[in-house]
């Protein structure tokens, strides 16, 4: 009972749910970068969203099935095929023993999820089972797959014969160019008071310096302040900080839990899963809100998402 990786591409790992009420220890939240797909794809085999699912990260990736089940694929794959033959994401797939799943290049976007109606095996330490990279634990062995891994499916995994299709209104649109709101940090007034209004004058690109933990944003410079009296403070997935640079730095699910930049903002949580989708080149148009709105708006994408996922949270 097992899924074995041929190709592993770039970067693909093992999760899921990010882990929360540890970051006085130091541990990163994790988790799946776009915890939306992950969502879709779990929902299409029968599982809960925060389910541990494979993400496969800008390349392709490819993989064979060692017995019969069900899979879904959902993110910014350019084509599923398989065995040679396209098929459709964002709807329930039968699979059998020996088939070959072909996951395209994120053309545009930077990640996928292929979601499995067997439950998946992975490492659990702190009541979650995602992969975190950075200090290599939990998922499958606390790293990124590798060609020829075996990733075993658990004894008691239930049998779906679930079919189901994402309706077309809930499908995440994907792209290079990407909208995020943004609330004021706490250091937002405090070293220079028009600093929100200049980040979000004109859009950021994306730089080369892209990964769960951080993106390094490149676009006009702003205002740099003296950081040097400032104590580390909390940070977590979302905060743009403002290095001496003055090239702001957006920090993603892997991130560190203190930092010493100013915070100048916070991307708010109901955009915050289209982080995992930026890659090198993605541009962002900040646009500042209340964190009042923010809160309106993250309830009011729930209750949409709700009509089909049931309750759900996202990170």
């Amino acid at each position: 009972m097992s899924i074995t990786v041929l190709n592993a591409g770039l970067q693909s790992s093992l999760q899921g749910a990010p882990f929360t009420g540890h970051r006085h220890l130091g541990m990163p939240a994790a988790g799946a970068a776009d915890c939306l797909s992950l969502a879709l794809a779990n929902f299409l085999v029968g599982k809960s969203y925060g389910e541990i699912a494979i993400e496969i990260t800008l390349t392709g990736a490819l993989f064979r099935m060692n017995e019969p089940g069900s899979i879904a694929v959902v993110g910014a794959a350019e084509h599923v095929r398989i065995n040679g033959q396209d098929r459709p994401r964002h709807q329930t797939l039968k699979v059998m023993t020996g088939d070959q799943i072909d996951i395209g290049p994120s053309r545009p976007g930077c990640r996928t999820y292929l979601a499995t109606a067997a439950k998946i095996h992975a490492d659990h330490l702190l009541g979650g089972q995602s992969t975190c990279l950075a200090a290599a634990l939990g998922g499958f062995h606390g790293r990124a797959l590798r060609n020829d891994d075996v990733i075993a499916f658990t004894p008691d995994s239930p049998v779906t014969e679930l079919q189901r299709t994402t309706p077309e209104d809930l499908r995440p649109h994907f792209s290079d160019n990407h909208v995020l709101r943004i609330t004021p940090g706490p250091e937002a007034d405090t070293r220079n008071e028009n600093v929100l209004d200049d980040l979000c004058l004109a859009p950021y690109a994306v730089g080369a310096r892209a990964s769960r933990m951080g993106l390094a944003l490149e676009g006009g410079a702003l205002s740099a302040c003296d950081s040097s009296n400032m104590p580390s403070a909390a940070v977590f997935p979302g905060t743009i900080q403002l290095p001496p640079s003055g090239q702001p730095y957006l920090l993603g699910p892997d991130a560190q839990t203190t930092g010493g930049y100013p915070r100048i903002a916070q991307i708010i949580r109901a955009d915050r899963h289209l982080i995992g989708q930026l890659g090198s080149g993605s541009r962002i148009q900040f646009v500042q809100t209340t964190t009042e709105r923010a809160t309106e708006i993250y309830r009011e994408k729930l209750s949409l998402l709700s009509s089909w996922l049931g309750q759900i949270k996202l990170w």
